[in-house]
């Protein structure tokens, strides 16, 4: 069934900026984002919650812990961890989504209208950007006042650019991964099982020193270690530590997104 669309610029209006088809998808993902208040609530809240329960329960049992050659307290420790494992949660959202659509055939109706796919793209990123952006600000402001962490403001100001960049990245990965399944419950199966066996083989909850050889094997092809090690580094170190990671996430975010661009095309020409 043809749509009438062509995926060209060539049939959109002069440019303007911000793009008014960029505006339009972002204006649709706020919308279905704050639709439901409880839902939304129930996005941003529960991580502050696990950071308090589980940083609480094992800041005694552990102490501290060695990270870059310095002693570090275990909730400094732990806070990115619990960041990544928002991401991840918002990313399978923001994959699931996606595929939502296509199984609605709200695909079609979107591609009647002059909508590029780079607009399409950048609204899904920026909209999950944004609920990341907020569940880690209720999260770091529980951190700061159960435990005082007592980090530099240039430190925050490199961590919050770090959520920024990895969640770009982890959402441009689960968008195209979504992109490129055609059954909805592979695809379910798959992400369910990805997003804990990510987590936990990476150095998220304990050093990477303290892992068995063939985990920490695992870890280095694992792309939340790098996640992980943007996010603890910017906290720990600063800009000086994480902008290696910050380059290489900021790399693998303009990659995926003309991989999904591409592999939009390609399912369109299948409408």
């Amino acid at each position: 069934m043809s749509t009438g669309f062509s995926w060209t610029d060539a049939a959109l209006p002069a440019r303007r900026f911000p793009p008014p088809d960029l505006v339009a998808t972002l204006h649709r993902e706020y919308r279905l984002l704050t639709r439901n208040r409880t839902n939304l609530l129930l996005a941003v809240i529960p991580s502050a919650v696990y950071l308090l329960l589980f940083a609480t329960s094992l800041s005694h049992l552990v102490g501290t812990v060695s990270y870059a050659h310095r002693a570090v307290g275990y909730p400094e420790f732990s806070v990115p961890a619990v960041l990544i494992s928002s991401m991840l949660a918002a990313a399978t959202t923001a994959g699931t989504s996606l595929f939502q659509e296509r199984m609605g055939r709200m695909d079609v109706e979107l591609w009647s209208y002059r909508l590029r796919r780079g607009s399409y793209v950048a609204g899904k990123l920026i909209a999950g950007t944004a609920l990341v952006l907020l569940q880690s600000l209720a999260a770091l402001a529980v951190a700061e006042a159960v435990f005082g962490l007592g980090w530099p403001a240039t430190h925050w100001l490199a961590l919050l650019c770090a959520i920024v960049v990895t969640s770009v990245a982890f959402n441009g990965l689960y968008l195209l991964l979504a992109s490129r399944f055609s059954d909805f419950q592979r695809f379910t199966v798959t992400i369910n099982i990805l997003a804990p066996v990510l987590l936990f083989a990476s150095p998220s909850f304990y050093p990477a020193a303290l892992m068995s050889p063939p985990l920490r094997w695992l870890s280095w092809a694992d792309p939340v270690t790098y996640g992980i090690r943007c996010l603890r580094d910017a906290a720990l170190l600063g800009f000086a530590g994480a902008w290696p990671w910050l380059l290489g996430l900021t790399a693998v975010s303009v990659a995926t997104c003309l991989l999904i661009g591409r592999s939009l095309l390609a399912r369109a020409a299948e409408v």
